[in-house]
C-alpha cells in the first residue's frame, strides 16, 4: 500500500511541473509593437515541451516472507504395548463324589436259542384209542399225505425227547411199525417219545410225543381220548 501512494504522488508532482512550465513559456513570448510595419509576422509558436508519460506503475508483488523450514516433529515414542493379561480359567466346581450304588447281582447269560435242526422226517400229531392191550402204532411215509410208505426204517422209543433209546423196531413191508406194551402197565400215566434214526442211531426226525398211556382207561366211553391204552403216531416227509 505504501508503494502505491508513492507512485501516485510522483504522478501528481510531474503533472504540476508540466503546468508550471507551460505558463512560463507563454509569458516570455514578445508582444507585437504597433510601430512596426503592417507586414506582421505571425509569431511562431514555440513548441510545447512534451513529456514522456511515465509508464503505468506496475504493482510489485509483495513477497511474503519465506517461512523458515520447520523441523519435522520428532516421532513420539509410544510405550511398548503389553500383551493383555491372560485370564486363568476359572476352576470348575468339583461335584461331591456320588455314593456308589452297591453292585447288582449279575444274571447269568441266557443260552442262545438254538434253531432246531431240520430233519428229513417230521412226527405227526398223537391220537389215542381204547384197546384190549397197550401198544403204539404208526408208519414212516415218503410224502406228507402218507400215500407211499417206507419199509425197513428204524423207529426208536425213549422216556425223553432224543434221550436214551429204550426200544427200537423196524417198519414192515407195508411201512408200519408197532410197539407193544406187555404186562399190567403203570398205574399212573406214562409218557413216551418216538423218532426215526439211521443205522448209527442218528436222528432223522424230530421227537414225536409225548405219547401217554394209562392202563386204567379201559372203558368204552374213553375211546379216542388221551391218555388211553393205545396211541398212533407216524412220520412223514414235509
Amino acid at each position: 500500500m505504501k508503494l502505491k501512494r508513492i507512485v501516485s504522488m510522483l504522478i501528481l508532482c510531474a503533472a504540476a511541473l508540466a503546468v508550471s512550465l507551460a505558463c512560463s513559456v507563454s509569458t516570455n513570448l514578445p508582444f507585437v509593437s504597433k510601430a512596426e510595419p503592417t507586414s506582421t509576422r505571425r509569431p511562431t509558436r514555440v513548441a510545447r515541451a512534451t513529456f514522456t508519460p511515465l509508464p503505468a506503475a506496475t504493482e510489485i508483488p509483495t513477497l511474503e516472507p519465506t517461512k523458515e523450514p520447520t523441523q519435522p516433529p520428532e516421532p513420539t515414542q509410544e510405550p511398548p504395548t503389553q500383551a493383555p493379561p491372560t485370564k486363568k480359567p476359572a476352576a470348575k466346581a468339583t461335584k461331591p463324589p456320588q455314593p456308589t450304588a452297591p453292585p447288582q447281582p449279575t444274571t447269568p447269560p441266557q443260552p442262545a436259542a438254538t434253531e432246531a435242526p431240520k430233519y428229513p422226517y417230521k412226527a405227526s400229531i398223537v391220537t389215542c384209542t381204547h384197546a384190549g392191550n397197550a401198544y403204539i402204532k404208526g408208519s414212516v411215509c415218503n410224502d406228507n399225505k402218507c400215500n407211499s410208505k417206507l419199509s425197513g426204517m428204524i423207529v426208536v422209543m425213549s422216556d425223553a425227547p432224543h434221550g436214551t433209546i429204550l426200544d427200537k423196531v423196524k417198519t414192515d413191508v407195508s411201512g408200519d411199525f408197532t410197539f407193544t406194551r406187555s404186562g399190567s402197565g403203570p398205574v399212573n400215566n406214562e409218557s413216551w417219545y418216538f423218532w426215526v434214526v439211521n443205522a448209527q442211531d442218528q436222528p432223522l426226525s424230530d421227537a414225536g410225543g409225548p405219547v401217554q398211556l394209562d392202563m386204567g382207561h379201559n372203558e368204552d366211553n374213553l375211546i379216542n381220548k388221551c391218555p388211553n391204552t393205545a396211541a398212533f403216531i407216524s412220520f412223514f416227509k414235509p
